[in-house]
C-alpha cells in the first residue's frame, strides 16, 4: 500500500474516534433531525409564502447566519485536528521519526487526505440532514429548490467551497503546528484564526442588506473569509457567476500555494532540528529548496 494512503488511513481513524468529530458530524445532526421529525409530526410546517414573507422580515439573517456557522464549525474543527496533531507530534519528538520512513510530501498529503475524508462525512451528514429537513417542514420549498437544477447546483458549490476552505484552514494550521514548540502555543495561535472563520456568520445581518458593498466585497474574495460569505450570498442569491469564479479561482491559488509553503516548512523544521532560526531565514531557506 502506498505510504500517503497508509498516513490518510491512519489520520482518518486516530481523528474519527474523537469524541467533539462523532458529535459535531452524528449526534448534532441526528439530533436536529429528531426535533425535525416531531415538529412534522405535530403538524409544523411552512408554506412558500410564509417563507417569502419570513424573506422580507428582519430576522431572516438567523437563516444564512446558522448555515454559516455550521459549516464554519466543520471546517475549523477538521482542520484544528491537523493542528493538534502535527504539535503533539512535534512536541512528543514524533514528527522527525515520521519523516525518517515517509517523505514530507507523503506525510502532508496523507494527512490532508484522510482529514478531508473526515471533513467529506461531515459535509455529507449535514447535507442530508438539511435536505430531509426542508422536505418535512417545508415541502413547498422543497419542491421549489430541488425540482429543478438549482438544488443540485447549490449542493455543488457548497461543496467545492467547503473543500477548498478546509484545504486553506489545515495547511495553514500545519504550518503553524510545526512552527511553534508546543501544543498550547499551537492551540493559541489557532484560536486566533477562529475570528476569521466566523466573520462572514457574524457579518450574515449585514450580508441580507448590503451584500455588494465594499464589505461584502473583501470579505467574499479574502481567502480565509471566502468559502463562508460565499456560501451565505449563494443563499441569499447575490453573488453572480463571475464572483463565484473569481472566489473559487483565488481560493484554488492560495490554498496551493499554502500547500507548497508548509510543505517546505516541514522539510525546513525537520532538516534544521535543534538549530535556532528566525523567520528570514525560514523564508532563505523555502526559496532555496
Amino acid at each position: 500500500m502506498d505510504k500517503t494512503i497508509r498516513v490518510a488511513l491512519q489520520e482518518f481513524k486516530m481523528n474519527f474516534a474523537r469524541l467533539e468529530y462523532k458529535f459535531f458530524a452524528f449526534a448534532l445532526p441526528g439530533l436536529l433531525l429528531i426535533i425535525t421529525i416531531a415538529m412534522s409530526f405535530f403538524g409544523l410546517q411552512f408554506s412558500l409564502m410564509q417563507f417569502k414573507l419570513m424573506e422580507k422580515s428582519f430576522y431572516f439573517f438567523a437563516f444564512p447566519s446558522t448555515i454559516a456557522m455550521v459549516f464554519s464549525l466543520a471546517i475549523f474543527l477538521s482542520a484544528n485536528f491537523m493542528l493538534q496533531g502535527i504539535a503533539k507530534e512535534k512536541e512528543n519528538k514524533i514528527l522527525e521519526i515520521l519523516v525518517s520512513s515517509v517523505s514530507f510530501k507523503q506525510l502532508l498529503t496523507g494527512k490532508i487526505l484522510g482529514l478531508s475524508m473526515l471533513g467529506l462525512i461531515q459535509f455529507f451528514t449535514w447535507v442530508i440532514v438539511g435536505v430531509i429537513t426542508i422536505f418535512l417542514i417545508a415541502p413547498e420549498i422543497f419542491l421549489e429548490i430541488f425540482s429543478s437544477f438549482l438544488g443540485t447546483q447549490i449542493i455543488v458549490l457548497y461543496f467545492l467551497f467547503f473543500i477548498l476552505g478546509y484545504l486553506l484552514y489545515a495547511s495553514l494550521l500545519a504550518a503553524i503546528g510545526v512552527l511553534t514548540e508546543t501544543r498550547s502555543q499551537a492551540q493559541q495561535i489557532g484560536t486566533l484564526l477562529t475570528g476569521f472563520v466566523l466573520i462572514p456568520a457574524l457579518s450574515s445581518m449585514f450580508l441580507t442588506t448590503n451584500s455588494t458593498d465594499l464589505f461584502s466585497q473583501i470579505i467574499t474574495y479574502f481567502p480565509l473569509t471566502a468559502p463562508i460569505t460565499a456560501m451565505i450570498r449563494i443563499f441569499l442569491g447575490t453573488i453572480s457567476p463571475l464572483e463565484i469564479a473569481l472566489c473559487l479561482g483565488i481560493l484554488c491559488i492560495t490554498t496551493a500555494a499554502l500547500i507548497y509553503i508548509t510543505a517546505k516548512i516541514f522539510r525546513a523544521e525537520v532538516l534544521m532540528y535543534g538549530k535556532k532560526f528566525s523567520i528570514r531565514g525560514l523564508i532563505h531557506f523555502i526559496l532555496k529548496t
